[in-house]
């Protein structure tokens, strides 16, 4: 396992990281770096068209991404915490993110890790379930290795919750998950 630091840097650098969440452990990488984004999904065997999370610290972090600003006193509603927004893109977001709709999936977190991750990122990541496409999502770090033996694991501790978050659409208030 690596400091947080160095998986910064792995970060910056392109790689595949793990890292704790509220509820499971996450994979994730730098959402513009594209080669790093395809990557990840050939990692986990995932569909492009199911799009991915964003997760970050601050609100701010999602502007590049999302009419985050159009929905914010709703999205504060949930946020910060284990809430993921489907949110309207923005122009220009990859298809390799958003899937095969227009929409961009959000989560501003409140687990210190992970803020203090995206704090020393500098910004928003990807963030997907640490799992094959169509397996349980793997529990502890021995598991992620085993699986994923070149990704960058963050020490640290899971969050209380007991899965993963719910997923609203900011529009609908459909509930995807």
């Amino acid at each position: 396992m690596y400091s947080l630091g160095s998986i910064i840097e792995y970060l910056k650098s392109g790689e595949l990281i793990a890292y704790p969440t509220e509820g499971v452990w996450g994979l994730g990488c730098d959402p513009n770096n594209l080669e790093a984004v395809k990557k990840l999904l050939d990692l986990k065997e995932r569909s492009s068209d199911k799009g991915l999370i964003l997760l970050g610290s601050r609100f701010d972090q999602f502007n590049e991404y999302a009419f985050v600003e159009e929905y914010k006193a709703k999205l504060m509603t949930k946020w910060p915490g284990p809430h993921t927004w489907l949110v309207p893109s923005n122009k220009g977001v990859s298809t390799l993110i958003t899937g095969s709709n227009n929409k961009v999936a959000l989560r501003l977190s409140s687990h210190e890790l992970v803020c203090e991750l995206c704090e020393g990122f500098g910004g928003a990541i990807i963030s997907t379930s640490a799992n094959k496409e169509g397996l349980p999502t793997l529990t502890g770090v021995r598991e992620i290795e085993d699986v994923f033996p070149d990704v960058k694991i963050l020490k640290g501790r899971l969050g209380d919750l007991k899965r993963p978050s719910t997923i609203q659409d900011v529009v609908t208030d459909f509930i995807v998950r």
